[in-house]
């Protein structure tokens, strides 16, 4: 299962289970930070030594957070006259 596991590791162990991992993205360099997000075969599957394994690798920065950035919200309105105050 490559699936989880760091682009650089899942190179390794699938060399080390006789299999080739490909990245299904040409641009992406197995050296390069990211993290295995899919395979086929699926893990688990079944595979003849020196079948490829097409993976999908996050890059860093790629989704899983947004958000974040600029100033806090106040909590609360602050009133500019003691108006409408009880």
């Amino acid at each position: 299962m490559l699936v989880g596991l760091p682009a650089v590791t899942a190179h390794d162990v699938a060399l080390d289970a006789q299999v080739l991992a490909v990245d299904q993205d040409p641009a992406h360099k197995p050296t390069e930070p990211g993290v295995v997000t899919a395979q086929q075969p699926k893990p688990g599957s079944t595979v003849s030594p020196g079948h490829r394994v097409h993976i999908w690798v996050s890059k860093p920065g790629d989704g899983g957070g947004g958000g974040g950035g600029g100033s806090p919200l106040p909590s609360k309105p602050t009133p500019l006259t003691p108006a409408g105050t009880k």
